[in-house]
């Protein structure tokens, strides 16, 4: 999309919202060994790991069932005898016989039949080299550069970046062998390692990049200047371009070497850490990993993932091991979901106390290994999309709220154990251009606020039959406009009943005969977050009522509640399709209450709409992730009864469960691969009824049949 220099700062809001220019980004050729599965075991090196034995830390990368073995580079510090003036070499070289780290890693693992990953990092220089071109370096919004720990932080925009990056490519591949290269923080130094946030870069490129790319706006000088909007484009931009240009880069060589970068890359990386300082509240989101890696793979089936996961607490932690249930839930939600597993620990292996962090990982990664067949194979296969909304979406200041009702209808659908993928809201048009939502039953939108161009594609999807399910203001324009056609309202009424407007406010969708004496029949349930009143289209169909808020004390004439016209939610027609409108926010009311009765009111809607392929019988806290492998259905189960407040402790294991699928034929076989056992199944009408058995961490069940899930 061309950039006009007539664009003011207050255009951009809605810039963001418009769907992203895919010429940057990159999926992996057709035969590209990276499309196999890789389990990649990471030795974040210092530089006194530099006269590391390489065959024990070989011995130590295959134990633990990896294939694929991630290390220093160059960057920061060269582990190899570079040549280049503006790169550091490590000065302890000297103490290899060869006095080459790299060389002889690369050497021992084609040896062993391992891959090698290089690994660089770009976003700082030694003073020596900052002093000779500070043009390279980042500058704050105060003129000054970015120092931390002796080293000068660079900016992507400049030529360190845009140009000597690519030199530092082409010596470590006109040396090595290597199968892939991956760049460590490759981003602007808005924040450094302390957290402190530094701002936008005011380097002479960023200034001249930002003034082209934004039509003369200036840099903003705070996270609160109007300005920073369009300076986060940039940046993606500048990213993106930067990314797509080292991939082709590497790509003219012709040697299947693979690329891990940022989201537009051939191999998407991902972290899962705990990442304690940036939580809000402090809390958990159990299912980050599993979010990610789904979000990835349904948009982008062309591109590999990769999961770091960290087995030490923070990077103010790095010697304080992560709890082990912990770690190994990054790796069995990577795996289940479709990714990648990265085992990353610091230092040369044995070199820290690490082992206690990453004990469980290894049957997991080992598991991932034999089975490697299957994995080549998995793709996701659940018929329901639940669509992750972003900040760029979501109504100005309510980013965390549209979150906060996205994670409570994931944890609903999680619990009710309904097979469900993860949609990126901004990917919503590329991939109903690119046909990947046909493949979906239903797409559910949580209080998605705008959707921009998207709107075209979700009307399309719901008129050639698919299935919508809303919440809250999905598909509302910035200025209160309806953005859907397929929308069973007319307009919406502004604003929304929110905050103490909705305190003793309920929905109830039974009849409530006695209601003038205040008397009640259940449901009723709570409102918590906001309720969108609309003016709905005739014909449509609405189901039970909002209970205006009413007196909640003192107790003696705490009373009142009367019905209104207001829904608890609306079912309309459109084209061949049906959408199902819950005006208020549903998820945000169970994750503050964690009502089951909330959940279970969600989970009736939704059934009303689909009847989900696969369910199961077992304790909530089992998570069930539908697959496909050719003909065979792949069902993986997570035992999530460990999840803690910040962390994972040991699960409970979990036994008498039920599988219950349909569409297959009845003489299937079932094996559970993780117990290695093959299970009883049986005919239940259309249902294929499978006994599980006990579910420690997780389970993985197959059933091969002559008939797929559809």
């Amino acid at each position: 999309m061309p950039l006009v220099a007539t664009r003011t700062a207050s255009d951009w809001k809605l810039l963001q919202t418009m769907p992203k220019n895919s010429n940057t980004e990159r999926g992996l050729p057709e035969g590209s060994r990276w499309r196999a599965p890789f389990n990649i075991v990471q030795t974040n090196l210092q530089e006194i790991d530099v006269d590391m034995d390489v065959e024990s830390a070989l011995d130590a990368i295959k134990d633990y069932g990896g294939d694929t073995w991630l290390l220093n580079a160059g960057g920061i510090m060269s582990f190899y005898p570079t040549d280049l003036p503006f790169q550091t070499r490590n000065p302890l070289l000297a103490r290899r016989p060869s006095g080459d780290l790299l060389g002889d890693a690369v050497t021992a693992a084609k040896r062993r039949g391992v891959k090698v990953i290089a690994r660089f990092d770009m976003s700082k220089v030694s003073a020596r080299i900052a002093g000779e071109h500070p043009e390279w370096l980042y500058y704050s919004p105060n003129g000054g550069p970015q120092v931390y720990n002796t080293l000068f932080s660079t900016c992507p925009s400049g030529e360190y970046y845009q140009a000597r990056a690519f030199d530092v490519i082409d010596e470590v591949l006109d040396r090595y062998e290597v199968d892939a290269i991956f760049f460590n923080w490759f981003n602007f130094n808005e924040r450094d390692y302390d957290e402190v946030t530094h701002g936008a870069c005011h380097c002479a490129a960023c200034q001249k990049g930002f003034a082209e790319f934004s039509g003369g706006l200036e840099l903003p000088s705070d996270m609160k200047s109007d300005t920073f909007g369009p300076w986060r484009a940039y940046v993606g931009a500048t990213l993106a371009e930067l990314t797509a240009r080292i991939v082709d880069h590497v790509s003219a060589r012709e040697r299947d070497v693979g690329v891990v970068l940022r989201s537009g890359a051939p191999i998407v990386y991902l972290e899962g850490n705990n990442a304690y300082r940036a939580m809000p509240g402090k809390e958990l989101w159990p299912h980050a990993t599993a979010e990610a890696v789904s979000a990835h793979v349904s948009s982008r089936p062309d591109a590999a993932v990769m999961v770091n996961s960290v087995a030490f607490i923070d990077a103010t932690y790095r010697m304080g091991s992560e709890q082990p249930e912990h770690f190994a839930q990054y790796l069995v939600q990577a795996l289940a979901r479709g990714g990648n597993p990265s085992a990353y620990s610091f230092g040369a292996p044995g070199r820290l106390p690490m082992q206690w962090s990453i004990s469980q990982g290894r049957e997991i990664m080992r598991f991932r290994r034999a089975n490697a067949t299957l994995y080549r194979d998995l793709k996701p296969a659940a018929t329901i999309a639940l669509v992750r909304p972003s900040m760029a979406t979501a109504e100005h200041g309510a980013y965390w709220d549209a979150l906060e009702e996205f994670r409570g209808l994931y944890a609903s659908l999680l619990e009710a154990h309904v097979p469900f993928d993860v949609v990126p809201i901004d990917e919503l048009q590329r991939m109903g251009e690119r046909g990947l939502l046909t493949r979906y039953e239903l797409l559910i939108l949580p209080d998605a606020g705008t959707l921009g161009e998207s709107a075209a594609q979700v009307d399309d999807f719901v008129y050639q039959g698919g299935k919508l399910l809303t919440t809250g203001s999905s598909g509302l324009s910035r200025s209160g406009a309806l953005e859907l056609s397929c929308a069973p309202a007319l307009h919406a009424l502004t604003p929304a009943l929110s905050d103490t407007e909705l305190r003793s406010t309920y929905v109830t969708s039974a009849t409530q005969p006695r209601i003038d004496e205040f008397r009640y029949e259940a449901p009723i349930i709570p409102v918590y977050g906001r309720y969108q009143r609309y003016i709905w289209k005739p014909g449509t169909d609405k189901t039970g009522f909002l209970l205006p808020k009413a007196p909640f004390g003192p107790p003696e004439i705490a009373y009142g509640h009367r019905g209104s016209a207001d829904p608890d939610h609306v079912r309309g027609r459109f084209g061949a399709g049906e959408v199902v409108h819950i005006p208020w926010t549903i998820g945000r009311t169970y994750r503050e209450f964690g009502k089951s009765d909330v959940r279970d009111h969600f989970s009736g809607i939704l059934q009303s709409l689909v009847s989900p392929r696969i369910t199961a019988d077992m304790h909530d806290a089992v998570e069930v992730i539908a697959g496909a492998a050719g003909e065979k259905a792949v069902v993986h189960l997570i035992n999530h009864t460990g999840a803690r407040r910040r962390s994972y402790g040991p699960h409970v294991p979990i036994s008498g469960g039920h599988l219950r699928l349909i569409g297959l034929a009845a003489d299937a076989r079932v094996d559970a691969m993780v117990a290695g056992i093959q299970l009883e199944a049986r005919s239940e009408g259309a249902e294929f009824v499978v006994e599980l058995p006990t579910i420690q961490l997780f389970e993985v069940i197959v059933i091969d049949s002559t008939a797929s899930l559809p």
